[in-house]
């Protein structure tokens, strides 16, 4: 392998090789609690999620159970780097994080100044224990830490009783799936924040997309919130992540 585990665990930012981004990444090591465990892969070469290709050193992901068998719930490569920057970036006031993974994904929300404080909504108590036990938020400055609430409970059920301003979710495994659409719909009926991102909707806009020409209009077609990159590529860059992550 071309990383390695050192003294101070592993430095998750070398591990991306060629690719660069302003976000924090925390040091990690390897470590399991029930079904879910925090592992050092062996990856040399990663695409990004708008599609460029990147040479990398490996890559830590948080396994655990899917179907019959074991998957990548989260990892730490360009792909899953880039498909999380909107949401981060756009992140303020108090804002419903759907999904703890391996916590850096709330770490960067948490840091972002606009965001008064956070909750990490999370349904496996092995999940938090795991990434407590890899003391992930321990690596944050104290009133970033602070901003941190995590809750137990299920993405698609919970109601928060207060005030929402943002929703950043996300609580699947795999991009795309049947009833993606119908599942954030819910989660936004329970919520009611102003503003959502969800892993992927890029790429579910991508196939909701019928020749809509004005991209504002295709989300309204949606009913909900959705943040997007106010950049003027969008469109291009949506189309070419649908390039090489849509399966059908």
């Amino acid at each position: 392998m071309s990383a390695e585990i050192g003294d101070h665990g592993i430095d998750s930012r070398a591990l991306l090789g060629d690719f660069h981004t302003a976000l924090w990444l925390p040091r990690f090591r390897e470590g399991e609690c029930g079904d879910w465990s925090v592992r050092l892969l062996p990856v040399t070469a990663a695409r990004g999620y708008w599609g460029r290709g990147y040479r990398t050193r490996g890559a830590v992901a948080l396994i655990g159970p899917f179907a019959e068998s074991g998957a990548a719930w989260m990892s730490l490569v360009p792909m899953e780097v880039e498909s999380q920057e909107i949401g981060i970036a756009a992140a303020h006031g108090h804002t419903v994080v759907l999904g703890l993974g391996m916590g850096w994904c709330t770490a960067n929300v948490a840091l972002n100044p606009a965001v008064e404080r956070v909750t990490v909504l999370e349904r496996d108590p092995d999940v938090v224990a795991l990434i407590a036990g890899l003391g992930i938020f321990d690596q944050l400055p104290a009133a970033v830490r602070a901003k941190i609430r995590i809750v137990e409970g299920d993405a698609l059920t919970w109601r928060p009783g207060e005030r929402v301003d943002c929703v950043h979710a996300d609580i699947w495994a795999t991009f795309l799936a049947p009833g993606r659409w119908s599942e954030v719909q819910r989660i936004h009926a329970n919520i009611g924040s102003d503003m959502l991102y969800f892993w992927g909707q890029e790429l579910e806009l991508h196939r909701l997309d019928a020749g809509e020409p004005d991209l504002a209009a295709l989300v309204a077609r949606t009913g909900l919130p959705l943040i997007l990159d106010m950049r003027p590529d969008y469109r291009e860059r949506i189309a070419e992540a649908a390039r090489w992550w849509r399966t059908g």
